[in-house]
């Protein structure tokens, strides 16, 4: 059984049996007191096979050995074997033999035999050995036989290690019976097993011994890596949770923990960052015994490798330590920072050479090692560290955070912040276990140093969080790096764990809470953050108005907070006293009022100003403070306006911006006061109060001279910006026209027209060139007021003064807007493409207009003339308003002539700059961003603009002689890198409309060739077969459809590649549906789409038309509400169908949504039904997918084909055929056409019949009766008639009509062509006009030139000669 060559199974199987006999022979005899089995079975059978199992050292054996210990006993078994081997083989025990040897005895064998065997490592039974040491193990003698394995193990690992490499690793040996005797000790306390001392007293395991070398292990400087640490960690312990038995003392561990942190520390003051080797620093700040030892930097992330795995291995030991907060807390911050520098390194090697990443990959290698760390730090385990290593921790950590913020600018600020955010979330979770502790460390974060905050400085000592302005302490460089970035963490903190708990220090208390008296003044300390936040504006990733205010909003909508009110006014009165303080810089004069603020808020430089006029924005917007409010504001505004009796100058610059966002809401409130009559006597009078105000306002601006003689240092600027913000306009739904906001008395509207009237007395129109710029900006601004308030009132006079200054300042604007666009013209023809940096550089120059106040001017103008059109739609001036002459008329479409100027400059210039480069169209294109408002209102009054207007415009820019023309530059702006939805729909619907469609489609000499008319047999089809090869459309339209790539069927469905290709495809449908049906340019182009135009652009369409939905909702009940998606697509098709448009939802696209491109694919799929059905059918044809082929059918059939159909049968009946040899007939409940032809005593009836999913199936026809005629003549005539209505391509009434004027010719005597047997060609319904000089025949030029190019011959079809 012991032999180790015999069979393992068998061996195994043997050794189990007998320890089986074992056990019953100890529950049976042994237990009863009974000696017999140990002296005459147990005993001679272990005696006579231990020098086997010793010799051979089988794991069976040993196992053996170790059951019978644990059986009868370890004194017992040891005085058996010793008197069988004393005996020589002899059984019998002397009775005479000494009782007081046995202790003796067993102590010399288990020192002498047993722990020399039991600590060996060559062979495969180490662990059999140890259980076998542990077996050993007596209650009596236990702290001598530890003492014993001690001493021996240590000394044999200090022998060995001094005489070189080591066979036996003893600490291995040791880590392993420690980690046994830890499992065995939990395995008893769990089974409730006491019955020997040591096993359920960890403390008795403790030794002087033990502990020294696990110090010593601990500071050697180079440890054997894998066995120290084991070593250690198993002298700890601590491992997990549920392994918390230590066998070091509580003194013995801080020395060890000592120890790795000062070699955790020694390698974060290696690091590459500063910010790493700051805080490691700062952690052992005042420390007297620490030393940075003299190593390599490998050998320092060797030994700090070898602390982590000690650490690993002993993590829950730290809580054994809790009370030592300065080493704990600082272990544990080297682990987040060494964990978070190797992010930081990750960042860096994106950026780094390669010599650089091999430097740090081994930094790397060491952080990586840190990852199991994560799952241990439970929230159990950091309750059990106590509250003041949290709060220690937490404080270094956001220490840490804050430098990395502030002060690594290695890296880019979206890869910085993203990661600060990812450790802020990480110690807000692992540290704070409620609403205190989490507030804590927020304030920690956010707390005031010198670079943080900017703008305003937090009192946190004051009770109600009461805030200074940072004013004084401003750097120039206020949009400081650290700022920015910082800003940007605050902002995801708010996104991610909600603005309460960042802003205003709030969770949601339950109704079972009582609110605490403090919690108002707590809860408003953090108003000053989101001052803060506003006045810093942009930061990367977020700004104030597209991040900030919407979580403000939402966080004040959601009720959550008792306190808002309180905040959201601590926040504007922080903001006002800042505008206050600041107040001289004010507003620039350029400033626009109208119609809302969303773009002008950009133009405002002061942030406290620039930050409360957004928040107020907002907030009326959201309805989130409402008219009440805003008389309360404005009361408090008109206060703080006078100083006693003098004007307090800083309220009055900051106060035209902040009123006219006021008086909107004060607007609102004075219509739903006259609806309901039920508002109080309070708020009525607070009305009454600001519209006495708004009158004084109005008597103080008479009171000066007329603005023309404005000198500086005079406040009348300042006056007349505060009376025009009290009178406010908006826009009128998406056109961007301007509509009235205000009911005023008639005593304001003749105090306006009286302050009007004084400057138009000032100065002439003749001088109104020469005004100043000041002048001309206030004046255009009281214009639009007057014209908008007033116009009623005008005179001749008064209209001369306005018509002359609007045609001027606009004017100025057109003249600087083609200085730019022949300078751009210059730089790009006269540049190479090897000059591309500085060309882009030129271009960015000369594209910026350095003066503001011509193109603000200019806004103005085309706001009050905006205003002046919509007046005149909406009211019809009265028979003696001088308004109705007709003397304007002229004048209106000069003013819209310069509009149009305005737009082709814009478009020429991005089109000559696309020809150099695609940066180069973009640098321009982006300029449009700048004034966005200014080129809104050109869209808007450039699609109202006349025929006339935009012919002279077109006309204007022609004679301009520029590289690119005014086709080019429309269709640069159509479809833009940088793309501007107001203009682009403009140029829509200049591209789409007469006079421009006509030009804009289809290259020049394709468009003459098309409109000419030709005559003549042989040059006339010459002429024809030429046409109909070298149709071209315009090289901006061919790419999107005859040349349209694959990768557009891939793009994302919004993307501006597949929008421009739905509008290309819209503009040529379009100008299909504008020409005569019977025209022949119509029918070349139609053929010229069947030949050329790529059919994926089907397949696009129904990318975006839910097919499936459709499917399903046709397979329930008919009357369940459509899904929104099919429903814009059905209801899409439908409009084209019926009105042959696609403006309605061209008009509608923009902002690009998928609901709006359902739309879009719907009405272009339904157009192109109605215009190109031979073109549908025959992609619809080739579709191999029976499944895609199913539910295209399915769509067709339920939301294209019935009104398709209706519309086909109701022009066929319509239709004036003029023939009593031709008749019709329509059947519209069988969907069937009777034609009935008849000539000379012969004729047929020919049945036309539409299927359900006409017209992607093609029509049936049938012939029902003839008479007199052939059966060849009569299946020619219905072959005929199948090959009209199949390949026509538009309504079926122009293919009966085609057919039958084909029989006409026919009976008159006309040739039919050889090559396809009809008169009339079934395509592009030309007559057979090429002739074979030699037997005569006529052909088609289409047959023919099919013929040429499928027979590879030249020859005649019918006598074979050269053609």
């Amino acid at each position: 059984m012991f032999q180790p060559m015999g069979n393992t199974e068998s061996t195994t199987e043997n050794v189990e049996q007998v320890i089986k006999f074992l056990s019953l022979l100890e529950k049976h005899s042994v237990r009863k007191g009974e000696s017999w089995p140990l002296v005459y079975v147990v005993g001679p059978m272990l005696a006579k096979s231990f020098p086997l199992i010793r010799s051979h050292d089988t794991p069976d054996g040993v196992r053996l050995l170790s059951v019978a210990v644990s059986l009868f006993g370890p004194q017992k078994i040891v005085q058996e074997l010793y008197i069988y081997n004393e005996a020589n083989s002899s059984y019998y025990v002397p009775a005479h033999k000494d009782k007081e040897s046995g202790p003796e005895l067993f102590m010399q064998v288990f020192k002498g035999t047993f722990v020399p065997w039991c600590l060996l490592e060559y062979n495969s039974s180490p662990n059999a050995r140890l259980d076998l040491l542990l077996a050993l193990l007596n209650d009596e003698y236990f702290s001598e036989q530890w003492q014993m394995i001690l001493s021996y193990a240590i000394n044999q690992e200090k022998t060995e290690s001094e005489h070189g490499p080591q066979e036996v690793h003893y600490l291995d040996l040791l880590a392993m019976l420690l980690e046994k005797a830890r499992t065995e000790i939990a395995r008893r306390k769990m089974n409730n097993d006491f019955i020997h001392q040591f096993w359920f007293t960890p403390d008795k395991w403790q030794h002087e011994l033990l502990e020294s070398a696990a110090v010593a292990v601990a500071c050697s400087p180079s440890p054997h890596m894998t066995s120290s640490a084991r070593f250690l960690c198993a002298v700890l312990g601590g491992s997990s949770k549920d392994n918390c038995i230590s066998f070091a003392s509580k003194n013995a561990m801080v020395l060890i923990f000592t120890i790795v942190f000062k070699k955790l520390v020694a390698v974060g003051l290696e690091s590459s960052f500063s910010v790493v080797r700051d805080s490691c620093a700062l952690l052992v700040a005042g420390s007297t015994n620490f030393a940075v030892e003299n190593e390599s930097s490998i050998n320092k992330t060797e030994t700090a490798q070898f602390a982590l795995k000690v650490l690993g291995g002993s993590f829950f030991c730290l809580k054994t330590v809790s009370n030592e907060i300065e080493l704990v807390s600082g272990i544990l911050t080297l682990v987040f920072i060494i964990g978070w520098e190797n992010s930081l390194d990750a960042l860096e090697e994106d950026v780094l050479n390669d010599e650089s990443k091999a430097k740090i990959r081994g930094r790397l290698r060491f952080g990586e090692s840190l990852n199991g760390f994560c799952s241990k730090m439970n929230d159990e385990f950091w309750k059990s560290l106590g509250i003041d290593n949290r709060k220690r921790l937490g404080s270094n950590l956001v220490h840490f955070i804050r430098s990395v913020m502030f002060k690594e600018d290695k890296l880019g600020a979206d890869k910085i912040t993203t990661l600060c955010f990812s450790w802020v979330l990480e110690v807000l979770e692992c540290l704070c276990h409620d609403h205190d502790e989490e507030q804590n460390l927020l304030d920690q974060l956010l707390s005031k140093n010198d670079t943080w905050p900017v703008w305003i400085i937090p009192d946190f000592s004051a009770p109600k969080g009461l805030d200074n302005l940072n004013a004084g302490a401003v750097s120039v460089d206020i949009y400081a790096t650290g700022n920015l970035k910082f800003v940007s963490l605050v902002d995801k903190l708010i996104l991610k764990i909600g603005i309460n708990r960042v802003i205003t220090g709030y969770v949601e208390i339950t109704l079972s809470t009582p609110l605490k008296e403090t919690a108002k003044e707590e809860i408003t300390s953090r108003a000053w953050l989101a001052a803060e936040i506003l006045c810093t504006w942009k930061w990367p990733g977020g700004s104030a108005v597209a991040s900030f205010l919407p979580l403000l909003s939402a966080g004040c909508r959601s009720g959550n907070y008792p306190f808002q009110e309180s905040l959201l006014d601590s926040i504007f009165n922080i903001l006002l006293d800042g505008a206050l303080v600041h107040g001289e810089s004010g507003t620039q004069s350029s400033f626009n009022l109208w119609p809302a603020f969303g773009d002008e808020l950009e133009k405002v430089e002061e942030p406290f100003l620039r930050a409360l006029l957004s928040l107020l924005v907002n907030l009326f917007k959201e309805n989130i403070w409402e008219g009440d409010k805003a008389i309360r504001l404005f009361d408090l505004l008109i206060h703080k306006l006078f100083i006693g009796e003098a004007v307090n100058q800083n309220c009055l610059k900051i106060l035209p911006a902040i009123v006219s966002v006021l008086v909107h809401p004060l607007c609102q409130r004075s219509i739903e006061s006259e609806e309901s009559k039920g508002d109080s006597q309070v708020a009525s009078l607070g009305e009454k109060q600001m519209q006495d105000t708004v009158k004084d306002w109005l008597r103080r601006l008479l009171s000066f001279p007329p603005l023309v003689t404005w000198q500086a240092g005079q406040d009348m600027e300042e006056w007349f910006q505060l009376v025009i913000a009290c009178y406010p306009l908006s826009a009128m739904d998406d056109t961007k026209s301007l509509k009235l906001v205000r009911e005023i008395s008639p005593e304001e509207r003749t105090l306006i027209l009286d302050v009007f009237r004084k400057q138009r007395h000032g100065v002439s129109a003749l001088v109104a060139s020469n005004q100043l710029p000041l002048f001309r900006m206030l004046l255009s601004k009281l214009m639009v007021l007057s014209v908008g308030y007033c116009w009623t009132e005008f005179t001749e006079e008064d209209w001369e003064f306005f018509f002359s200054n609007l045609r001027s300042w606009i004017q100025s604007a057109v003249v600087i807007m083609e200085e730019v666009t022949e300078n751009v013209n210059d730089i790009i023809t006269n540049s190479s493409t090897s000059e591309n940096l500085d060309v882009l550089k030129k271009l960015e120059k000369i594209v910026l207009i350095p003066d503001p106040y011509p193109i603000t001017v200019a806004i103005n103008a085309l706001a009050s003339f905006s205003l002046f059109c919509t007046i005149l739609e909406l009211q019809q001036p009265a028979e003696d308003n001088p308004l109705r002459a007709e003397r304007w008329d002229s004048t209106r479409d000069r003013i819209l002539e310069g509009i149009l100027r305005l737009f082709f400059c814009t478009g020429i210039a991005e089109s000559i700059a696309s020809s150099y480069s695609v940066e180069a169209a973009s640098i321009v294109a982006a300029t449009r961003f700048n004034n966005p408002y200014f080129w809104e209102l050109v869209a808007s009054n450039v699609v109202k603009s006349s025929q006339h207007a935009r012919d002279r415009a077109v006309k204007s820019v022609e004679f301009w002689g520029l590289s690119k023309g005014p086709i080019s530059s429309l269709y640069a702006i159509l479809f833009s890198s940088t793309p501007f939805p107001p203009l682009q729909f403009a140029t829509y619907v200049i591209l789409s409309t007469a006079p421009i469609s006509q030009l804009a489609i289809l290259e020049e000499d394709t468009a003459c060739s098309l409109d000419g008319e030709t005559s003549g047999d042989r040059n006339s089809g010459a002429l024809e077969m030429s046409s109909e090869r070298n149709i071209r459309l315009k090289e901006e339209l061919s790419l999107m459809i005859e040349k349209l790539p694959d990768e557009v069927f891939e793009v994302d469905l919004i993307s501006q590649e597949r929008v421009n290709v739905f509008l290309a495809w819209s503009l040529l449908l379009s100008h299909l549906w504008s020409l005569s049906s019977s025209s022949s340019a119509r029918e070349q182009l139609v053929q010229y789409v069947q030949d050329s135009a790529n059919s994926l652009i089907l397949d696009c369409l129904f990318q975006h038309i839910p097919l499936e939905l459709c499917l399903a909702h046709n397979l329930k009940k008919k009357d369940m509400e459509l899904p929104v998606d099919i429903s814009e697509a059905a209801s899409a098709v439908k409009t084209a169908i019926t009105t042959g448009s696609l403006l309605f939802s061209i008009e509608t696209l923009w902002p690009i949504e998928p609901k709006k491109m359902t739309s879009l694919a719907g009405a272009l799929f339904g157009l192109m039904l109605c215009i190109l059905p031979a073109y549908v059918r025959g992609w619809f044809t080739d579709l191999r997918d029976r499944t895609a082929s199913s539910l295209i059918e399915s769509f067709t059939r339920t939301w294209c084909s019935p009104p398709l159909i209706v519309n086909e049968l109701s022009q066929i009946k319509k239709a004036n055929f003029a023939d009593e040899n031709f008749s019709v007939s329509v059947s519209k409940s069988a969907n069937e056409v009777v034609a009935t032809y008849m000539k000379d005593e012969t004729g047929m009836d020919l049945v036309i019949r539409l299927p359900p999913s006409y017209p992607l199936r093609p029509v049936d026809v049938e012939c029902m009766r003839s008479l007199g005629i052939s059966e060849v003549k009569q299946r020619k005539w219905l072959m005929s008639m199948m090959l009209f209505v199949r390949n026509q391509n538009g309504a079926l009434a122009e293919a009966i009509q085609t057919w039958k004027s084909n029989f006409d010719k026919e009976f008159e005597g006309v040739e039919e062509c050889p090559i396809c047997y009809s008169v009339i060609h079934t395509t592009n319904h030309s007559l057979p006009r090429l002739a074979c000089r030699t037997c005569k025949h006529k052909f088609h030029s289409a047959c023919l030139y099919k013929w040429f190019s499928t027979s590879h011959k030249s020859s005649c079809p019918l006598c074979q000669s050269p053609f």
